[in-house]
Parts: structure tokens; C-alpha cells; sequence
């Protein structure tokens, strides 16, 4: 058990930050609780009457834990402050807004709880520190998603964009939503095409534009599909991408190694290796695998080959990638390294539990790359033999 408390999922952003004494984006550093990043954006951005455009960070972090990033302001105002689940200190200036780019990794510090004993943890960790663990991406990438309606993504790339807003109106319902919220979009679905009904039963600035757009052109869904804020978009295309990616190493790692590990989750199911011959561990330590976009270069006929097949079975090609029915927001392929070793991996506790009477607690600091999922650590520490 990990998250029973914020404290037992301690994250800190490690960035290669320019720092000038002066620049057009001050610098912060944002420590926070109970906030995903982009609703705290959203947040700061009504309370201190700035444009959200005017705040840009480089990662997601979640609410379900403390976590330290970097964000930056276009303001030479300081709006440093204190708040119950955050802070904003102000540590310097840059003369461009904080990306994706200039993060290295993170730096985690997670407490496990609920342990009947720690040993067999502690031998998984041994087996970790010689033959590394699977890089897939973990449920975290698909929040938003539901895989009985399906990819918002893949319904663009089919060209059924009715389907892609059904979808995207009902999935942003999903996660968080009260039952109220969740029967308010039941009824819209329900209403559908009487666009008049649906723009009554809209609720926020994006739904509301949308219908509107529907009233005036009735079955132009692609121009409703243009009112959805684009970080929006890119996340959709991104959850997509990365089911298509962990579905490659799924089938990579059941082609190359006999006796894996299944652990079912929310997104799908996650392979784990226990030890890996030594051929084996070659290939994958360097190897990379790219994500999805109209031009992808693969590192080997193996992959491409495994790859083709998930396209086929999707009704897929490489051409569909390159969509520019939404055109604010496009495929574009990069490179993920498939297995990992967690750096400055230490225990940094082992003790009883506090919080579950008659079990034990172990505590792990590391850090990962950019992208990757400590939870997905946490996953291959807590395999059972």
C-alpha cells in the first residue's frame, strides 16, 4: 500500500534550470498537496488575476502526495506565498517559460505500508538493482479514460468525430464527478442532437461552447471538436500514444521472455521479468521503443513487425498519425527507454506500521527519468514469488 497518507509519496522535480538575476518569467518553486498541477494552475491564475497563459510548467505531478516542481510566472511581480496545501517560492528569473524540456527527472521518496514482512520486498529489490524493471506507463497516463468507451484519440484518427466528443464529454465526467455530474451527462448523451436540450444541460465554459457551436452548425462535429482547450487535446492524444506503446513492449516482452510476472491494472496488464538471460538484458538495457506519430523509427524488423500488427488489428496505419483534423495539436514520435534502473536506490527506513497494527513499513528513496512511473516500481518491489 502506498498513498495512505501524502507524506508516503514524496516527489522532487529534478531541472536544469538557466537562471538569470533578470528575464521576462520569474521562477518559482511549487510544493503542494491535494492539487493536480493543472488544477492548481488554474487556480493561481484566478486568484492572482493572470492570464493562464502566463503559467507554464514542465510535468504533471499528482494530487495524491507532496510534490516539488518548477513553474514560472510572466510577471516580474513576486507572488510568492503560503497557502494549507501549497507554497510558491520565488527563486529567480529565466528569459524563456519552464517546459518539459529543461526536466531531468524526479527524485522520489515513497513509504509502503501494510507489509505482513519486509524480506520479500527487499529480495525483488536485489533482482531490480541487477536486471532493472519494465517502463510502461502506468493508470496515472490514463486518468480521463475509460477503456469501455474507448480512445478519444483513436476515434479522430477514424474520422468519427461524433463518437470523439461523446467520448471526451463523458470521460472528463468520469473520474472526479459526483453522481449528480455523472446523470447530467447521461442525459445530455441521451439528448443528443437536440443541441438545444444539451446546451441547457451544459455546465462550463467548455461544454457551453461546444453546443453553441452545434446550434449554429448542427453536424459539423469537428468544428465542436476545435472549442476543447488544447492541453486537453495533447493529453487525450498523449493517453493514446501510450496505450499503443505499452501495448509494443507487451507483446516484445512475451515474445523474448518465457516466465513473466501479470499484474492487471486500471489501463491493462503490466509484465514483469524476474531475472533476464544475459542476451536478453543486452538487447533490452539500451533499447528504445518510439511512440506513435506518421514517421516512427523503430531500432529493429522485430519491433516494426510487432508493431504493424497492433496498427492492423486497430485498423491503423502509419498515415493516420498524421492528422490535422484538430490543428492545434499533432502527433509527434520520440524515443522511450524500455528498461530502467532506479538511481541511488536506499532504504531509508524499515519499521512498524503506524497505521495497520502487526504489519511493517518500508521506506525507498531513488530517482527516475523524466516520464517514468515510481509506481511502477513500487509494482515489481511487491511481486510475489
Amino acid at each position: 500500500m502506498i498513498k495512505a497518507i501524502p507524506e508516503d509519496f514524496i516527489v522532487e522535480e529534478i531541472a536544469s534550470l538557466p537562471l538569470v538575476e533578470s528575464g521576462e518569467f520569474r521562477v518559482y518553486r511549487l510544493t503542494k498537496k491535494n492539487w493536480t498541477t493543472p488544477d492548481l494552475m488554474r487556480f493561481l491564475a484566478k486568484t492572482l488575476s493572470i492570464s493562464p497563459k502566463a503559467l507554464a510548467y514542465g510535468g504533471k505531478k499528482d494530487k495524491h502526495g507532496v510534490t516539488t516542481q518548477h513553474i514560472t510566472i510572466r510577471s516580474q511581480r513576486d507572488f510568492s506565498r503560503e497557502d494549507q496545501n501549497f507554497s510558491l517560492q520565488a527563486i529567480g528569473f529565466m528569459r524563456k517559460p519552464m517546459s518539459p524540456s529543461l526536466i531531468q527527472g524526479n527524485k522520489f521518496r515513497i513509504t509502503i505500508r501494510n507489509l505482513t514482512a519486509v524480506e520479500p520486498a527487499l529480495r525483488n529489490l536485489e533482482e531490480v538493482r541487477q536486471s532493472g524493471f519494465p517502463n510502461f506507463f502506468d493508470d496515472q497516463r490514463f486518468r480521463g479514460t475509460n477503456p469501455q468507451l474507448g480512445f478519444f484519440a483513436d476515434r479522430v484518427l477514424r474520422g468519427h468525430y461524433n463518437g470523439a466528443l461523446q467520448i471526451f464529454l463523458q470521460s472528463q465526467n468520469m473520474a472526479t464527478a459526483n453522481r449528480e455530474n455523472r446523470e447530467r451527462v447521461a442525459r445530455i448523451i441521451e439528448n443528443w442532437r437536440d443541441w438545444e436540450k444539451c446546451l441547457e444541460l451544459a455546465r462550463g465554459l467548455t461544454e457551453k461552447r461546444i453546443f453553441r457551436t452545434l446550434l449554429l452548425r448542427p453536424d459539423d462535429f469537428l468544428a465542436a471538436l476545435e472549442k476543447i482547450p488544447r492541453e486537453e487535446i495533447a493529453m487525450a492524444y498523449a493517453a493514446f500514444g501510450s496505450h499503443l506503446w505499452n501495448e509494443l513492449l507487451r507483446r516484445l516482452l512475451k515474445e523474448l521472455i518465457p516466465d513473466l510476472r501479470e499484474v492487471q491494472a486500471e489501463s491493462g496488464r503490466f509484465y514483469f521479468w524476474k531475472t533476464l538471460e544475459p542476451g536478453v538484458f543486452d538487447y533490452l538495457k539500451e533499447l528504445k521503443l518510439p511512440t506513435p506519430s506518421a514517421k516512427m523509427q523503430f531500432p529493429d524488423e522485430r519491433s516494426r513487425n510487432l508493431y504493424l500488427k497492433i496498427l492492423e488489428e486497430n485498423n491503423l496505419r502509419f498515415a493516420s498519425f498524421r492528422t490535422r483534423a484538430l490543428s492545434r495539436v499533432f502527433f509527434r514520435s520520440f524515443q522511450r527507454k524500455v528498461l530502467l534502473f532506479p538511481e541511488g536506490l536506499e532504504i531509508v527506513d524499515r519499521r512498524e506500521d503506524e497505521l495497520h497494527p502487526g504489519k511493517r513499513v518500508l521506506v525507498l528513496s531513488f530517482s527516475l527519468p523524466r516520464g517514468a512511473f515510481a509506481t511502477m516500481l513500487v509494482k515489481r518491489i511487491l511481486l510475489e514469488d
